[in-house]
Protein backbone atom coordinates (compact mmCIF):
# COMPACT_ATOMS: atom_id res chain seq x y z
CA UNK A 1 0.00 0.00 0.00
CA UNK A 2 1.72 3.12 -1.21
CA UNK A 3 -0.03 5.55 0.94
CA UNK A 4 -2.86 5.10 4.09
CA UNK A 5 -6.01 7.19 4.07
CA UNK A 6 -8.35 7.83 6.69
CA UNK A 7 -10.24 4.75 5.45
CA UNK A 8 -7.44 2.34 5.43
CA UNK A 9 -6.00 3.51 8.87
CA UNK A 10 -9.85 2.57 10.32
CA UNK A 11 -10.62 -1.09 8.39
CA UNK A 12 -6.71 -1.70 10.08
CA UNK A 13 -8.14 -0.84 13.12
CA UNK A 14 -11.13 -2.38 12.64
CA UNK A 15 -9.84 -5.74 11.47
CA UNK A 16 -7.56 -6.27 14.14
CA UNK A 17 -10.22 -5.99 16.62
CA UNK A 18 -12.04 -8.21 14.55
CA UNK A 19 -9.31 -10.54 14.33
CA UNK A 20 -8.73 -10.34 18.38
CA UNK A 21 -12.39 -11.35 18.74
CA UNK A 22 -12.11 -14.48 16.46
CA UNK A 23 -9.49 -15.55 18.13
CA UNK A 24 -10.96 -14.61 22.23
CA UNK A 25 -13.71 -17.14 20.46
CA UNK A 26 -11.79 -19.75 18.90
CA UNK A 27 -9.88 -20.21 22.80
CA UNK A 28 -13.54 -20.29 24.26
CA UNK A 29 -15.40 -22.53 21.63
CA UNK A 30 -12.81 -24.37 20.10
CA UNK A 31 -13.71 -26.21 16.58
CA UNK A 32 -13.56 -29.97 16.88
CA UNK A 33 -12.93 -30.86 13.68
CA UNK A 34 -10.31 -30.40 11.07
CA UNK A 35 -12.82 -28.43 8.79
CA UNK A 36 -13.99 -25.93 11.54
CA UNK A 37 -9.81 -25.84 12.49
CA UNK A 38 -8.61 -24.89 8.66
CA UNK A 39 -11.97 -22.76 8.60
CA UNK A 40 -10.94 -20.71 11.84
CA UNK A 41 -7.20 -20.24 10.80
CA UNK A 42 -8.45 -19.19 6.84
CA UNK A 43 -10.69 -16.55 9.01
CA UNK A 44 -7.82 -14.82 10.66
CA UNK A 45 -5.21 -15.32 8.03
CA UNK A 46 -7.99 -13.06 6.14
CA UNK A 47 -9.03 -10.88 8.56
CA UNK A 48 -4.73 -10.62 9.22
CA UNK A 49 -4.36 -9.19 5.30
CA UNK A 50 -7.05 -7.19 4.72
CA UNK A 51 -5.46 -3.91 5.44
CA UNK A 52 -3.13 -4.91 2.57
CA UNK A 53 -4.54 -7.10 0.32
CA UNK A 54 -8.19 -6.03 0.27
CA UNK A 55 -9.89 -7.76 -2.11
CA UNK A 56 -8.76 -11.04 -1.77
CA UNK A 57 -8.66 -11.08 1.54
CA UNK A 58 -12.54 -10.13 1.70
CA UNK A 59 -12.93 -13.29 -0.87
CA UNK A 60 -11.05 -15.32 1.54
CA UNK A 61 -13.15 -14.39 4.46
CA UNK A 62 -16.61 -14.87 2.21
CA UNK A 63 -15.56 -18.01 1.34
CA UNK A 64 -14.51 -19.23 4.99
CA UNK A 65 -17.82 -17.91 5.79
CA UNK A 66 -19.79 -20.03 3.26
CA UNK A 67 -17.93 -23.51 4.29
CA UNK A 68 -18.50 -22.92 7.81
CA UNK A 69 -22.20 -21.98 7.04
CA UNK A 70 -22.40 -25.21 4.95
CA UNK A 71 -20.59 -27.53 7.42
CA UNK A 72 -22.49 -26.29 10.39
CA UNK A 73 -24.06 -29.82 11.07
CA UNK A 74 -20.65 -31.56 10.51
CA UNK A 75 -19.35 -28.94 12.92
CA UNK A 76 -21.06 -25.71 14.94
CA UNK A 77 -18.35 -25.15 17.23
CA UNK A 78 -15.71 -22.32 16.22
CA UNK A 79 -15.17 -18.40 15.84
CA UNK A 80 -18.36 -17.12 14.38
CA UNK A 81 -17.33 -14.66 10.95
CA UNK A 82 -20.21 -11.91 10.78
CA UNK A 83 -17.60 -9.14 11.94
CA UNK A 84 -15.14 -10.32 9.26
CA UNK A 85 -18.29 -10.32 6.86
CA UNK A 86 -19.28 -7.06 7.55
CA UNK A 87 -15.72 -5.69 6.88
CA UNK A 88 -15.20 -7.61 4.07
CA UNK A 89 -18.29 -5.87 2.14
CA UNK A 90 -16.85 -2.95 3.18
CA UNK A 91 -13.79 -3.50 1.42
CA UNK A 92 -15.42 -5.01 -1.81
CA UNK A 93 -17.72 -1.74 -1.63
CA UNK A 94 -14.75 0.34 -2.08
CA UNK A 95 -14.21 -1.47 -5.46
CA UNK A 96 -18.20 -0.56 -6.35
CA UNK A 97 -19.02 -3.63 -8.84
CA UNK A 98 -22.63 -4.58 -8.78
CA UNK A 99 -21.91 -8.28 -9.59
CA UNK A 100 -19.87 -8.50 -6.83
CA UNK A 101 -21.91 -7.03 -4.89
CA UNK A 102 -24.55 -9.32 -5.95
CA UNK A 103 -22.64 -12.43 -6.33
CA UNK A 104 -21.49 -11.85 -2.66
CA UNK A 105 -24.26 -10.82 -0.83
CA UNK A 106 -26.18 -13.61 -2.79
CA UNK A 107 -24.16 -16.57 -1.58
CA UNK A 108 -23.71 -15.39 2.06
CA UNK A 109 -26.95 -14.93 2.32
CA UNK A 110 -28.52 -18.78 0.78
CA UNK A 111 -25.27 -20.06 3.31
CA UNK A 112 -27.07 -18.47 6.17
CA UNK A 113 -30.74 -19.62 5.17
CA UNK A 114 -29.47 -23.07 4.90
CA UNK A 115 -27.59 -22.99 8.20
CA UNK A 116 -30.59 -21.06 9.90
CA UNK A 117 -32.80 -23.94 8.77
CA UNK A 118 -30.35 -26.76 9.65
CA UNK A 119 -29.25 -25.62 12.56
CA UNK A 120 -31.99 -22.72 14.19
CA UNK A 121 -30.83 -22.75 17.77
CA UNK A 122 -27.21 -22.25 16.60
CA UNK A 123 -27.45 -19.16 14.11
CA UNK A 124 -30.55 -17.37 16.23
CA UNK A 125 -32.01 -15.99 13.05
CA UNK A 126 -35.94 -15.98 12.67
CA UNK A 127 -36.78 -16.98 9.28
CA UNK A 128 -37.31 -14.88 7.58
CA UNK A 129 -37.19 -11.42 9.23
CA UNK A 130 -33.73 -12.29 10.79
CA UNK A 131 -32.16 -13.38 7.59
CA UNK A 132 -33.45 -10.69 5.74
CA UNK A 133 -32.20 -8.15 8.40
CA UNK A 134 -28.66 -9.85 8.17
CA UNK A 135 -28.76 -9.63 4.46
CA UNK A 136 -29.93 -5.84 4.91
CA UNK A 137 -26.87 -5.62 7.46
CA UNK A 138 -24.31 -6.53 4.92
CA UNK A 139 -26.24 -4.37 1.84
CA UNK A 140 -25.31 -1.62 4.81
CA UNK A 141 -21.97 -2.44 4.50
CA UNK A 142 -21.02 -2.15 1.05
CA UNK A 143 -22.79 1.02 0.80
CA UNK A 144 -20.36 2.57 3.72
CA UNK A 145 -17.30 1.12 1.20
CA UNK A 146 -18.93 2.91 -1.85
CA UNK A 147 -19.24 6.25 0.25
CA UNK A 148 -15.91 5.74 1.07
CA UNK A 149 -14.61 5.12 -2.52
CA UNK A 150 -17.09 7.76 -3.65
CA UNK A 151 -14.90 10.39 -1.11
CA UNK A 152 -11.64 9.45 -2.24
CA UNK A 153 -12.60 9.79 -5.45
CA UNK A 154 -14.06 13.64 -4.66
CA UNK A 155 -10.82 14.32 -3.24
CA UNK A 156 -8.12 12.87 -5.92
CA UNK A 157 -10.70 14.92 -7.91
CA UNK A 158 -9.97 18.27 -5.81
CA UNK A 159 -6.07 17.19 -5.84
CA UNK A 160 -6.73 17.26 -9.53
CA UNK A 161 -8.21 20.29 -9.68
CA UNK A 162 -5.66 21.93 -7.36
CA UNK A 163 -2.77 20.81 -9.34
CA UNK A 164 -3.84 22.27 -12.62
CA UNK A 165 -4.25 25.80 -10.69
CA UNK A 166 -1.21 25.52 -9.63
CA UNK A 167 0.20 24.62 -13.16
CA UNK A 168 -2.03 27.24 -14.26
CA UNK A 169 -0.53 30.18 -11.67
CA UNK A 170 3.17 28.76 -12.87
CA UNK A 171 2.45 29.40 -16.05
CA UNK A 172 1.64 33.04 -15.52
CA UNK A 173 4.23 33.53 -12.98
CA UNK A 174 7.08 32.24 -15.90
CA UNK A 175 5.09 34.24 -18.64
CA UNK A 176 5.16 37.54 -16.99
CA UNK A 177 8.84 37.13 -15.21
CA UNK A 178 9.96 36.53 -19.25
CA UNK A 179 7.53 39.02 -20.60
CA UNK A 180 8.70 41.98 -17.87
CA UNK A 181 12.33 40.89 -16.04
CA UNK A 182 13.49 39.17 -19.34
CA UNK A 183 12.30 41.48 -22.13
CA UNK A 184 13.81 44.47 -19.84
CA UNK A 185 16.74 43.08 -19.27
CA UNK A 186 17.37 42.14 -23.08
CA UNK A 187 16.35 45.65 -24.15
CA UNK A 188 19.10 46.91 -21.28
CA UNK A 189 21.72 44.69 -23.43
CA UNK A 190 20.88 46.00 -26.60
CA UNK A 191 21.00 49.60 -25.41
CA UNK A 192 24.02 48.83 -23.58
CA UNK A 193 25.55 47.71 -26.93
CA UNK A 194 24.71 49.98 -29.16
CA UNK A 195 26.50 52.50 -27.16
CA UNK A 196 29.72 50.63 -27.19
CA UNK A 197 29.31 50.41 -31.17
CA UNK A 198 28.27 54.17 -31.42
CA UNK A 199 29.99 56.05 -28.58
CA UNK A 200 32.66 53.91 -27.21
CA UNK A 201 34.47 56.64 -25.42
CA UNK A 202 30.91 57.28 -23.51
CA UNK A 203 30.76 53.53 -23.06
CA UNK A 204 34.21 52.68 -21.04
CA UNK A 205 34.01 56.59 -19.35
CA UNK A 206 30.72 55.14 -17.58
CA UNK A 207 31.82 51.82 -16.54
CA UNK A 208 28.94 50.17 -18.57
CA UNK A 209 30.75 47.02 -18.86
CA UNK A 210 29.99 46.47 -15.24
CA UNK A 211 26.65 47.48 -16.04
CA UNK A 212 26.30 44.90 -18.92
CA UNK A 213 27.49 42.19 -16.62
CA UNK A 214 24.96 42.74 -13.87
CA UNK A 215 22.18 42.67 -16.45
CA UNK A 216 23.76 39.42 -17.95
CA UNK A 217 23.75 37.22 -14.65
CA UNK A 218 20.30 38.62 -13.62
CA UNK A 219 18.97 37.66 -17.46
CA UNK A 220 21.01 34.21 -16.66
CA UNK A 221 19.32 33.81 -13.61
CA UNK A 222 15.75 35.22 -14.53
CA UNK A 223 15.81 32.13 -17.65
CA UNK A 224 16.84 29.57 -14.93
CA UNK A 225 14.13 30.92 -12.87
CA UNK A 226 11.42 30.73 -15.44
CA UNK A 227 12.33 27.24 -16.70
CA UNK A 228 12.44 25.86 -13.07
CA UNK A 229 8.74 27.37 -12.76
CA UNK A 230 8.01 26.13 -15.77
CA UNK A 231 9.23 22.47 -15.42
CA UNK A 232 11.76 22.66 -18.82
CA UNK A 233 15.26 22.63 -19.46
CA UNK A 234 16.61 23.32 -22.20
CA UNK A 235 20.18 21.84 -22.11
CA UNK A 236 19.71 18.38 -20.40
CA UNK A 237 16.40 17.35 -19.06
CA UNK A 238 15.50 17.68 -15.29
CA UNK A 239 18.85 19.17 -14.36
CA UNK A 240 17.31 22.30 -13.12
CA UNK A 241 15.44 21.12 -10.58
CA UNK A 242 18.78 19.33 -8.65
CA UNK A 243 20.66 20.96 -5.86
CA UNK A 244 23.97 20.23 -7.04
CA UNK A 245 24.10 22.35 -10.21
CA UNK A 246 21.32 25.41 -8.83
CA UNK A 247 24.48 25.45 -5.83
CA UNK A 248 27.38 25.24 -8.49
CA UNK A 249 25.65 27.64 -10.62
CA UNK A 250 25.28 30.20 -7.78
CA UNK A 251 28.82 30.10 -7.06
CA UNK A 252 29.80 30.33 -10.32
CA UNK A 253 27.69 33.57 -10.94
CA UNK A 254 29.00 35.02 -7.84
CA UNK A 255 32.71 34.55 -8.61
CA UNK A 256 32.37 35.99 -12.10
CA UNK A 257 30.70 38.97 -10.39
CA UNK A 258 32.99 39.86 -7.68
CA UNK A 259 36.15 39.26 -9.70
CA UNK A 260 34.50 42.03 -12.06
CA UNK A 261 34.71 43.72 -8.79
CA UNK A 262 38.24 43.19 -8.50
CA UNK A 263 37.30 40.83 -5.46
CA UNK A 264 40.40 37.90 -4.99
CA UNK A 265 39.41 34.68 -4.08
CA UNK A 266 37.02 31.42 -5.61
CA UNK A 267 34.35 29.06 -4.34
CA UNK A 268 34.83 25.66 -4.88
CA UNK A 269 32.16 22.80 -4.74
CA UNK A 270 33.19 18.98 -3.59
CA UNK A 271 30.70 16.18 -3.33
CA UNK A 272 27.84 14.80 -5.32
CA UNK A 273 24.38 14.89 -4.59
CA UNK A 274 21.37 13.73 -6.39
CA UNK A 275 18.76 15.72 -4.02
CA UNK A 276 15.79 17.75 -6.03
CA UNK A 277 15.54 21.53 -5.43
CA UNK A 278 12.93 22.01 -2.94
CA UNK A 279 12.46 23.90 -0.32
CA UNK A 280 15.57 23.07 1.84
CA UNK A 281 17.60 23.51 -1.31
CA UNK A 282 16.17 27.00 -2.24
CA UNK A 283 16.87 27.64 1.83
CA UNK A 284 20.38 26.70 0.92
CA UNK A 285 20.72 28.79 -1.79
CA UNK A 286 19.36 31.90 -0.45
CA UNK A 287 21.71 31.84 2.19
CA UNK A 288 24.75 31.47 -0.40
CA UNK A 289 23.36 34.69 -2.00
CA UNK A 290 23.36 36.50 1.64
CA UNK A 291 27.13 35.42 2.08
CA UNK A 292 27.92 36.54 -1.33
CA UNK A 293 26.20 39.69 -0.93
CA UNK A 294 27.56 40.38 2.46
CA UNK A 295 31.74 39.71 0.73
CA UNK A 296 30.85 42.50 -1.90
CA UNK A 297 29.38 45.02 0.94
CA UNK A 298 31.81 44.21 3.71
CA UNK A 299 35.05 43.05 2.58
CA UNK A 300 37.46 45.42 0.94
CA UNK A 301 38.79 43.76 -2.63
CA UNK A 302 42.27 45.80 -2.24
CA UNK A 303 43.33 44.88 1.84
CA UNK A 304 41.82 41.33 1.92
CA UNK A 305 40.60 37.46 -0.70
CA UNK A 306 37.75 35.59 -0.14
CA UNK A 307 37.27 31.56 0.27
CA UNK A 308 33.80 29.60 -0.26
CA UNK A 309 34.29 26.32 0.50
CA UNK A 310 30.98 24.11 -0.68
CA UNK A 311 30.40 20.35 0.76
CA UNK A 312 28.37 17.74 0.12
CA UNK A 313 28.20 14.95 2.02
CA UNK A 314 25.83 11.59 2.36
CA UNK A 315 23.37 13.18 4.50
CA UNK A 316 24.05 17.36 4.62
CA UNK A 317 25.41 20.19 2.76
CA UNK A 318 27.97 21.95 4.62
CA UNK A 319 28.94 25.72 3.49
CA UNK A 320 32.18 27.68 4.72
CA UNK A 321 33.27 30.83 4.24
CA UNK A 322 36.23 33.73 5.35
CA UNK A 323 37.29 36.91 4.01
CA UNK A 324 39.52 39.18 5.76
CA UNK A 325 38.92 42.67 7.85
CA UNK A 326 41.14 44.69 6.64
CA UNK A 327 40.10 48.28 5.02
CA UNK A 328 41.71 50.69 2.67
CA UNK A 329 41.64 54.32 3.69
CA UNK A 330 39.40 54.52 0.11
CA UNK A 331 37.09 52.14 1.31
CA UNK A 332 33.37 52.66 1.95
CA UNK A 333 30.93 50.57 3.83
CA UNK A 334 27.47 50.72 2.59
CA UNK A 335 25.10 50.78 5.23
CA UNK A 336 23.60 47.22 6.52
CA UNK A 337 20.42 46.38 8.65
CA UNK A 338 23.01 43.59 10.21
CA UNK A 339 19.70 41.30 9.88
CA UNK A 340 20.79 39.14 6.68
CA UNK A 341 22.32 36.28 8.48
CA UNK A 342 20.14 36.46 11.21
CA UNK A 343 17.39 35.78 9.13
CA UNK A 344 18.48 32.99 7.29
CA UNK A 345 19.67 31.27 10.10
CA UNK A 346 15.73 31.42 11.19
CA UNK A 347 15.49 29.77 8.28
CA UNK A 348 18.13 27.06 7.99
CA UNK A 349 17.08 26.12 12.13
CA UNK A 350 13.28 25.50 10.78
CA UNK A 351 14.90 22.60 8.56
CA UNK A 352 17.11 21.20 10.95
CA UNK A 353 20.42 22.55 10.28
CA UNK A 354 22.69 26.10 11.74
CA UNK A 355 24.38 28.64 10.84
CA UNK A 356 27.00 30.49 12.84
CA UNK A 357 29.25 33.12 12.37
CA UNK A 358 32.08 35.12 14.10
CA UNK A 359 35.70 36.43 13.66
CA UNK A 360 39.16 34.34 14.46
CA UNK A 361 42.33 35.59 13.53
CA UNK A 362 41.80 38.83 12.15
CA UNK A 363 39.34 37.11 9.62
CA UNK A 364 35.26 36.76 9.44
CA UNK A 365 33.81 33.43 9.13
CA UNK A 366 30.56 31.91 8.11
CA UNK A 367 29.27 28.43 9.06
CA UNK A 368 25.91 26.71 7.74
CA UNK A 369 24.65 23.09 7.32
CA UNK A 370 21.99 21.79 6.54
CA UNK A 371 20.49 18.09 6.43
CA UNK A 372 19.54 16.99 2.68
CA UNK A 373 16.37 15.16 4.40
CA UNK A 374 13.77 15.32 6.72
Amino acid sequence: MAAWSVADKVILCLSTAALCEVVVEWAMNPPHTMIGVVGAMLLCVALALLPWRGQAAAWMILVTALVGNLTICVDASGPGSTWGLLLAMVVLGRRARITECVASIGLVMASVTYATLARPEIMGYAVPSGIINFGIGLLCAYLVGMSILHRERQRTQREARHQLERARLQLLTSTSLHDSVSGNLSRILVTAERARRDHPEVYALCDMERIVGYAADALRETHRTVDMIHGDDPVEGTECFALLPAVRAVATSADRRLHGLGYDGESVVRGECDCRLDDRGYAFIALLREIYANIEHHCDPKRSAYHVLIRFTRNSVIMSQSNGLGTSDQWLAPPASGRGLTLHDEQIKGFGGTVRAGTSGGRWWVFGELPLHS
